[in-house]
């Protein structure tokens, strides 16, 4: 509760300091070799299929490492880096330089994949890969008939890549988790055992199941997909994690995460919202044109905080933090509890 304390106790004291926010995601391209039918983004990377030259982000890795010093009346650190995608980040030629002077300049680095290019990671020294708090890699389906019929590769062959990379990063030593969105094609006992047994198999850290978000709705996790899951679990002893935080019911009024970290988008874009990428309403300023440290907490940003009504909003990866930093501000006195 410590970064929803500290954004808690910004707000008490907007006059006096600036806060630095807790996370940045950075999309490294717009460009997917995947169709995925449940995309969110797939409007957006079809209106800007842009990619930029790996060494803007080194440029813009280089701005956040020295927020502090451009900006000494802030408190707070960002300590974490995400590189989840708008498109596919691998794709991006150099990414992996982009990912080895993350975690040169120290910051907390993950990385949501679907694992096609994952090999030229390989490249990158093993001791630093190590460091990484985890790679994600999107399966949905332990078989490539499924897999194909949820993640429709543009080129033949993706999921042997995909398996293969993951094998030889996992035997790196690195913590690689897989990642399974509940849709209509992965939702009977076959498709669940085959995903257990397929993470198992790559010797996977972890299998992590949330719901697809189809016409703005959560696909329903059943209790009969959770037994299997625990049946399939024990039988392969294999962990795993089901994550329902998404529609968790909303106790906010204000997208308080609008302050904890902003999304950088391969369009050259600064948003204040990852599920409104490339929606305006939502835009701060250009990152890559503008300096997008002058533009945090500024006028601009207080008013999209101020208009967005999240009544209207799906549900959000931010979701869980809002209702967090929402009970701290409804029980002030619950910062002190972190102390005791």
């Amino acid at each position: 509760m410590y970064n929803e304390a500290e954004l808690v106790h910004w707000m008490r004291n907007k006059d006096s300091m600036s806060l630095l926010p807790a996370q940045i995601d950075i999309d490294l391209t717009n460009i997917c070799n995947q169709d995925c039918f449940y995309c969110n983004s797939a409007d957006f990377r079809a209106a800007e299929p842009v990619q930029k030259k790996y060494q803007e982000y080194i440029q813009l890795l280089d701005k956040i490492a020295t927020w502090r010093a451009h900006t000494p009346q802030s408190y707070g650190t960002t300590h974490t880096i995400t590189y989840p995608g708008g498109g596919e980040p691998t794709v991006l030629a150099g990414y992996q330089h982009v990912i080895e002077h993350t975690i040169d300049l120290g910051f907390l680095t993950s990385i949501t994949t679907n694992g096609s290019k994952l090999h030229k990671l390989l490249d990158v020294d093993v001791h630093k890969l190590r460091k990484l708090a985890w790679i994600g890699i999107d399966i949905d389906a332990g078989t490539e008939e499924v897999y194909e019929q949820i993640r429709r590769s543009k080129k033949k062959g993706l999921f042997g890549q995909m398996r293969d990379n993951a094998r030889e990063v996992i035997k790196l030593g690195v913590n690689v988790d897989f990642k399974i969105l509940l849709n209509q094609h992965n939702d009977n006992v076959q498709a669940i055992e085959d995903i257990f047994s397929f993470v198992k198999s790559l010797n996977g850290r972890k299998v992590y199941i949330r719901p697809a978000i189809l016409f703005n709705k959560a696909y329903e996790i059943t209790d009969q997909v959770r037994d299997w899951c625990k049946q399939f679990s024990i039988k392969y002893a294999q962990p795993y994690d089901i994550n329902n935080n998404k529609i968790i019911p909303r106790n906010y009024k204000k997208c308080h995460q609008m302050f904890h970290f902003p999304v950088m988008c391969a369009n050259g874009r600064m948003y204040t919202c990852c599920d409104h990428k490339g929606n305006t309403d939502f835009e701060i300023c250009r990152w890559d044109q503008d300096d997008f440290r002058d533009y945090w907490m500024s006028d601009r940003h207080h008013e999209i905080y101020n208009n967005i009504d999240v009544s209207k909003c799906h549900p959000c990866r931010p979701n869980p933090t809002n209702i967090k930093i929402q009970n701290i501000i409804n029980k002030p006195e619950s910062i002190e509890e972190l102390y005791r």
